[in-house]
């Protein structure tokens, strides 16, 4: 059984055009890890992958012999949605003469959102872009496009109403939503032990599981997935429960105990997540991303003669180091803040946490961040790689869009002045911040 699955493999190997202004899988093999980086044997997302379940491996060979181009570049694969049309002909020629349209103005919208979106990704899926990844399938990155497409529609319908208007129109989506949420504090009682009644810790400790410690646990996990390194996600855990103090006073979901914070979430449930997280990747035999090994490049001298010469030089390490540096920073506070939206269009949207509809949007993003994560990574890290893919500037597209009705709708809700302690502190962190970095990247 093992011997045929290798000669599958070695039989549905295709050569693929290479671009040398945008990066892609078949580029893996370029990549040069830098100083500090993994250097063991580095599997792959591809076709090089040994997944340790048989069953996924003779898929995996069978999607990538059907997946071939034909003269005129065209997957074949995705130009049979000849099928799909007809099916949705004879749907709307059954409902148009037969079924009776109803009074009900809600119902009837919904099935035109409904009728909307699958025809929107009948059409659009077969010409989308492909994803950086083939495996499970390459159809299943191209609707996952088209879905961020059809969510950035929704968002930039909302973005142009005012806020009472949008919060009536999600009506139409479901009818409980529209109506003013009541609002939960976890830190009114933080007392912990009580040496006279010990029991009551456990009772308090199951006394706050509620859905917030299912997204801990379910998005830390599927973040590790997404991020594939130790460092980042628990720099990501650690933050944001720092963000949850910071903004407790516009937030009151983020008014929690210490041991709330510290024990919960960032240690049990977060902690939880990312191992459960890393130990799927290492069982897949997937590859380990090295975030913070990106900045760590041997540093040379430059040649230049003066300052000015040194920083327009493109051979500078020093430079390349700093800009490196810079850029994770950037992507873990983008990160942030796709985390932080979640919340904020809750509150000003009207939407639960944990409503169906803040489900898609976590797996929508989640899914979407291991794209984004592939091809930020690559484009640092692969000399080759001249370019970001489509995926990083959808997401970036999706989450400036969602900032921007936080901006809009919650302006009242901004405007609460942060603490002067939470100031100081917040001041205090970035001058050490950007310290440490001008330290390691210019004068170390």
């Amino acid at each position: 059984m093992v011997g045929s699955l290798v000669e599958m493999r070695e039989a549905s190997r295709i050569p693929e055009a290479h671009r040398a202004d945008r990066c892609g899988p078949s580029e893996r093999g370029a990549h040069r890890p830098h100083q500090g980086a993994y250097s063991g044997p580095v599997p792959t997302d591809d076709d090089d992958d040994l997944l340790p379940c048989e069953f996924l491996l003779q898929k995996k060979m069978e999607w990538s012999r059907e997946i071939v181009a034909d003269e005129d570049g065209r997957t074949s694969h995705f130009w049979r949605g000849y099928t799909l049309l007809l099916v949705l002909t004879c749907v709307l020629a059954f409902v148009a003469p037969f079924q009776e349209t109803p009074t009900n103005d809600k119902h009837n919208a919904k099935r035109y959102v409904g009728i909307f979106v699958t025809m929107f990704l009948v059409f659009a899926v077969p010409f989308a872009p492909n994803g950086p990844f083939k495996w499970p399938h390459p159809v299943f990155w191209r609707v996952l496009t088209c879905l961020c497409v059809v969510y950035q529609m929704g968002l930039t319908f909302l973005l142009f109403q005012t806020a009472d208007k949008s919060r009536q129109v999600l009506k139409y989506v479901d009818e409980s939503l529209g109506e003013p949420l009541h609002r939960k504090s976890y830190g009114e009682n933080c007392t912990f032990w009580d040496a006279d009644h010990p029991g009551r810790v456990i009772h308090k400790i199951w006394a706050e599981c509620d859905i917030y410690w299912v997204s801990h646990l379910l998005g830390f996990y599927l973040n590790a997935l997404a991020l594939r390194d130790y460092w980042i996600t628990h720099v990501m855990s650690v933050m944001f429960e720092l963000l949850e103090y910071s903004l407790e006073h516009q937030i009151p979901e983020f008014e929690e105990c210490w041991w709330d914070h510290w024990i919960l979430d960032a240690v049990l449930c977060n902690g939880l997540g990312i191992w459960c997280g890393m130990k799927t990747l290492e069982y897949l035999d997937m590859k380990l991303y090295n975030w913070r090994g990106l900045w760590q490049v041997p540093v040379h001298d430059s040649n230049r003669k003066t300052t000015l010469e040194q920083l327009k030089s493109p051979d500078w390490s020093r430079a390349r180091r700093f800009k490196r540096c810079l850029a994770v920073f950037v992507f873990i506070i983008s990160l942030l803040i796709m985390e932080l939206n979640a919340f904020y269009l809750k509150s000003v949207l009207w939407i639960p946490i944990s409503h169906w509809l803040q489900l898609v949007r976590l797996v929508l993003f989640l899914l979407g961040g291991a794209a984004v994560s592939r091809e930020v990574y690559q484009y640092m890290d692969d000399p080759s790689c001249k370019s970001l893919g489509h995926w990083t500037w959808m997401a970036f597209l999706l989450v400036m869009t969602e900032l921007a009705i936080v901006l809009r709708f919650g302006r009242d809700l901004l405007l609460i002045p942060l603490p002067d302690h939470v100031l100081r502190g917040w001041i205090a962190g970035s001058v050490g911040l950007t310290s440490w970095v001008v330290w390691t990247s210019f004068i170390r």
